[in-house]
């Protein structure tokens, strides 16, 4: 039973929040592998190439980490909105 007449929006919202947060790790996913691809098509012939290889692949790592933070803050607003769904559509008791 809707207890709450903001409940319906709070979902709704949390819905998109959530797929934002999906395409925002897929994108994450995409430009870890070029950093990845910059990092081995470099010349390692000259210490800038060296150099460039190294902050490449510090990036690349940095970017990884962070589909991390974005996957667990997407796994929290599905809990939070299954939550209130469950509290919308749950009988009054």
């Amino acid at each position: 039973m809707l207890n709450d007449p903001d409940a319906l929006q709070t979902i709704e919202v949390l819905s998109v929040i959530e797929q934002q947060l999906s395409r925002a790790i897929e994108q994450l996913a995409n430009v870890t592998a070029q950093a990845g691809a910059l990092a081995r098509r470099t010349d390692w012939r000259t210490d800038a190439a060296t150099r460039f290889h190294a902050g490449a692949d510090s990036w690349r790592h940095d970017v990884a980490g962070l589909a991390g933070f974005v996957e667990d803050a997407r796994n929290e607003v599905s809990a939070a909105r299954a939550r209130i769904e469950l509290r919308v559509w749950s009988p009054a008791g």
